[in-house]
């Protein structure tokens, strides 16, 4: 599988090559990082995934898929599988290759039924999926390391936003991967080794 590693730390430029990605036809995978900023489905508005302070500190951002609102940092691995096909299957079988890759570093991580993926019984990613056209893309992230402090005050909405409409994220307990990979330094090194194992997938 032909695997492209992002350059830009951007979640604007990361969102808008997904999505040229996704229109161009190629059969593919995407891994990039973002720099600080919160992601929210398209379904949700920001005022009632996220705080006053979040709206002032960092870029909230829309994507083209469904699902909750995410905190996004280096600590943060993101990856996309963009394919052509008839109809889309289940979203648990494009997360294969993702589950074998962590099984591989000896992580036991499962697929749960909120389409989430889980390490011990803690959410350490999301996924979501779009199918559009003939084309499929299915796209998630995986934390390695988790900021909570941020994460709990950016994805609090204030209390007299909550009445407004949208879908509302589910919150769930969520993990990180580091702890179970002290020979793996950082979220780099992590994206090098995920990228090395994709390449060798078959989508």
């Amino acid at each position: 599988m032909t695997v492209y590693l992002l350059p830009s730390t951007d979640a604007a430029e990361n969102l808008a090559a997904e999505d040229a990605y996704f229109r161009e036809g190629e059969t593919c995978a995407l891994l990039w990082r973002n720099a600080p900023c919160v992601i929210i489905g398209r379904n949700q508005t920001a005022e009632a995934e996220t705080s006053a302070l979040c709206r002032e500190s960092v870029p909230v951002l829309r994507r083209t898929t469904g699902g909750g609102a995410v905190y996004h940092d280096l600590d943060n691995v993101n990856y996309s599988f963009l394919c052509s096909e008839d109809a889309p299957r289940e979203l648990r079988e494009y997360a294969i290759p993702i589950l074998d890759f962590l099984r591989s570093m000896g992580l036991p991580a499962v697929f749960s039924g909120r389409n989430d993926i889980l390490l011990y019984g803690r959410k350490i990613g999301g996924t979501a999926m779009r199918y559009s056209g003939g084309r499929t893309l299915m796209h998630g992230t995986l934390l390695f390391r988790r900021d909570a402090a941020r994460m709990d005050a950016y994805l609090t909405p204030d209390e007299d936003k909550l009445t407004r409409h949208g879908v509302p994220s589910v919150r769930a307990r969520t993990g990180e991967i580091s702890p179970y990979l002290p020979d793996v330094p950082d979220a780099a090194h992590f994206t090098e080794r995920l990228l090395r194992f994709l390449r060798s997938f078959v989508l």
